[in-house]
Parts: structure tokens; sequence; C-alpha cells
């Protein structure tokens, strides 16, 4: 213990700038995956009880049949589409062009819009928003969820991550991690911050995981809609990012299907843009 905490020690005071900030790296993807691991133990205890990993919510769920609800479904269904055709007719050896600032704020504040017109245009058909998943009731429970299920994500999340490092480069990181990478102020820190941990996951959680699971759960069982709806997300981040993401998706499909909880799938996936941008803001070339 005491050659630990020398250990220790000794990294945090050198004053090789790398050095402090690689351990720190170390620290905080140690602790993750730790805690990561106690989840997949209890995970693993459960299943062998026979007990299921999450509860169900029993509540109520919209059935997608109204006209509004409708409505949003194929708002919802154009937004994925477009987005994955986007995706499969850029030819893979394009140079990426890098969006401007007035461009993600732009789309910062058209995905902060669509995320609260939607819910209510969706509350017009179904009239109550815990049928939606949007309840605030049991908030401390909710925000539980989604710590679990981001501590539950991570382990896979890092062996996915490890396995496609043959497929990936740092030319081919996300458009907003080369942004920060090349232009690390602070207006530019602050935006990213707030389309990744906020606007991305507020929107992209209502899109896939509301509106495109909950809809196909009407239609076919939850074996069937969870993969499918999780292998769509994760094709529309391209097939690079999409394979390392494919088990923090399928963790966000369970969960929402489990616990029917919108709140509980935007903090797995905030903490998990909030991880990512820590890391590259401690990266040593920032």
């Amino acid at each position: 213990m005491q050659y630990l905490l020398g250990l220790v020690l000794s990294q945090l005071a050198t004053n090789n700038r790398l050095v402090r900030v690689m351990f720190v790296m170390e620290c905080l993807v140690g602790l993750m995956l730790i805690e990561s691991a106690r989840v997949w133990w209890r995970v693993a205890k459960r299943c062998r009880e026979g007990e299921p990993v999450l509860a169900c919510n029993e509540n109520r769920r919209t059935q997608w049949a109204t006209l509004p609800e409708l409505c949003v479904v194929y708002i919802g269904l154009l937004l994925v589409l477009s987005s994955l055709l986007s995706r499969l007719l850029k030819p893979d050896s394009s140079e990426q062009v890098l969006p401007s600032l007035n461009a993600i704020a732009l789309q910062a504040v058209i995905c902060f819009g669509l995320s609260l017109v939607l819910p209510l245009v969706m509350v017009a058909g179904s009239g109550s928003w815990s049928a939606m998943g949007m309840s605030i009731k049991n908030l401390p429970e909710q925000l539980r969820d989604g710590l679990w299920g981001f501590l539950a994500a991570m382990l896979p999340m890092c062996i996915s991550l490890v396995a496609t490092i043959p497929f990936r480069g740092e030319e081919n990181q996300h458009s907003l991690l080369k942004i920060l990478l090349e232009s690390p102020e602070g207006s530019t820190i602050a935006l990213i911050a707030l389309t990744a941990t906020l606007a991305a996951p507020l929107f992209e959680e209502l899109v896939y995981r509301v509106i495109l699971q909950g809809w196909l759960s009407t239609l076919l069982p939850s074996a069937v809609v969870i993969p499918a709806v999780a292998l769509l997300f994760s094709m529309v981040h391209g097939w690079r990012d999409g394979l390392a993401l494919l088990p923090l998706a399928l963790v966000l499909g369970y969960v929402f299907d489990r616990r029917h909880s919108y709140l509980s799938v935007v903090v797995i996936h905030a903490l998990f843009n909030s991880t990512m941008l820590i890391l590259q803001l401690l990266n040593p070339r920032i």
C-alpha cells in the first residue's frame, strides 16, 4: 500500500506534464472499468439466481396510434433514414470537412428545438408524459438507472474500442473531437461541451429510444427491436465509430425497454459523451 501511494505521489509530483496527464487518464479509465466490472458481476449473479437485471416499469405506455403520434414517428423515421443515407452515400475515402462553430451552434439549437417541440406534439396524442417515458416521478431512481447503465456500458465499450483500433486513426475521429484538438479555445470547448453533453443526448435519445424504439415495440418483440434500433444508431455514426458504439447502443435500448425512462437514457448518453470529452481535454496535444 505504501509503495502504491508513493507511486501515485511521484507521478503527480513530476514536472513532466505528459506523464501527469497520462497518469490521470489511466486512473479515470481504471476506476470506471473497476466499477463496470462490479456491475457486470452483479448482473451475472442476478442471471444465475433467475432474477431480472432491471425490474420492468409496468406503467402505461403510449401505443403510437393517434395522428399526432404517427406524425412524430414519420418525422423520426425521416431524420434517421436521411442521416443513414447521407452516411452510406458518403465515400469512405473522402476527406472530412470540419463544420464551422456557427454550424455546430445552429445544429445544437435545432436539436434543442426539436427536443422541445416533438414531445409536445406527442403528448397531444397520448395525453400523458409518463406514457412516453418522460415522467419526472421517482427522479432519484431514474438518475440511478442512468448511472447504472453508463457503468454497465463502459467495460464492453472499452473492449470494443480496443478491438477496433486497427480500423480507426486520428483522421477518423469524430468531427467535434478534431475541432477541439485543432482549436482548444474556451468558447470552442464550451460550445462543444453544450452540444455533446446536452443537445445530442436529448435529441438522439428522443428520436432513437422514445420514438423509434417505442413505436417498433408496439409491432415487434423487444428481442428484435433493441438490437435493430441499436444497429441503426451505430450505423448513423459511421461503421468505424459504429462498431465501438454498438455496446453502448444495446445498453441504452435495454435500459429504456425495461425502465421506460427518457431521463435515464439521456443520463447514460450524456455521461458517455462527457467522458470522451474529458479524455480529449486531457490529451497532451491540447
